[in-house]
């Protein structure tokens, strides 16, 4: 998807440096702008950009309308490498969390003889 938007956007911003394109683009982004500093809101009224990259955008999703669920599933699904560092990143947070020390600052739970005994069992798993 964001390959779609940022072509559709490359695109028409590709258009509005082109000399055939540009003076008009620019105009009517001006005129829009006046339309939203009179209304005190801005509507993109008049506007010859968006409409290009919503043009521009359909254009390229075309191609997605009408495929199986098949086919769905094989171009959102995750490959190997991006499951396994998924996995991984997973595991390690995981570990970070369980083996991170309690957020404790009271003197008398840090010397009980539990919350000693939790500690060193954190620190051992740790190693």
């Amino acid at each position: 998807m964001r390959e779609i938007a940022e072509g559709s956007v490359n695109k028409v911003v590709a258009m509005t440096s082109d000399p055939e394109h540009e003076d008009r683009i620019k105009r009517a982004s001006f005129e829009s702008a006046l339309d939203g500093i009179r209304t005190g809101t801005m509507t993109y009224q008049g506007d010859a950009i968006l409409p290009e990259v919503e043009a521009e955008m359909a254009i390229r999703l075309e191609k997605f309308k009408g495929l199986s669920k098949e086919e769905e599933i094989a171009m959102l699904a995750l490959t190997n490498d991006q499951r396994k560092l998924l996995s991984d990143n997973d595991r390690k947070i995981k570990n970070e969390f369980l083996l991170a020390p309690p957020a404790i600052s009271h003197g008398s739970i840090k010397s009980h003889d539990k919350y000693k005994q939790y500690m060193n069992m954190v620190h051992d798993a740790a190693q």
